[in-house]
């Protein structure tokens, strides 16, 4: 299958179950799952700068179409994936050179735990930053962002370990 279906595939997959699953799972507004960022955090290691940006903007698109939610789901996976080849470069310095596919098989579980953490920290915190968008609100921001990022991080976890496991 050509890279570009798997992409799209991907996409399609990651986006119909946040949008038809985890979109209903809130607790006080506070506990907000998105596996969907799994989608640019994993994208190839060398793909180009323009191309992730687009992937993200593709992703946040389609979730803020079905959340009606004025493109903040866009703007956070536009940062994460403008933010991308920075914090892959941290956690895993050679990864252009030794990643063919970014997965917690290629990476290894503390570098892959890591990189992705930095990720989901970095998404959550602006996409709540953006629904708020208000600085006095900056404490709510932080609690909803620690309060989601575990669980998001599971749900990454559990996915790589039996949905991406045969890619890589």
């Amino acid at each position: 299958m050509s890279d570009t279906l798997r992409t799209i595939g991907r996409l399609l997959f990651l986006s119909l179950f946040q949008i038809l699953i985890l979109n209903h799972i809130q607790l006080s507004g506070y506990l907000n799952p998105y596996l969907y960022v799994l989608f640019v955090l994993t994208l190839p290691a060398g793909m180009s700068r323009t191309n992730l940006l687009f992937w993200g903007f593709a992703s946040g698109l389609i979730i803020d179409i079905f959340e009606n939610s004025g493109g903040a789901h866009a703007s956070a996976t536009l940062l994460l994936a403008y933010l991308r080849p920075t914090i892959l470069r941290l956690t895993y310095p050679r990864a252009d050179e030794d990643l063919s596919r970014v997965s917690l098989w290629t990476m290894g579980s503390s570098r892959f735990f890591t990189y992705v953490s930095i990720g989901i920290i970095v998404h959550h915190f602006w996409l709540f930053l953006m629904e708020a968008f208000r600085i006095s609100e900056v404490l709510s921001v932080l609690s909803r962002t620690f309060i989601s990022v575990p669980v998001t991080l599971v749900m990454i976890y559990i996915t790589q370990l039996f949905v991406y496991r045969e890619e890589s």
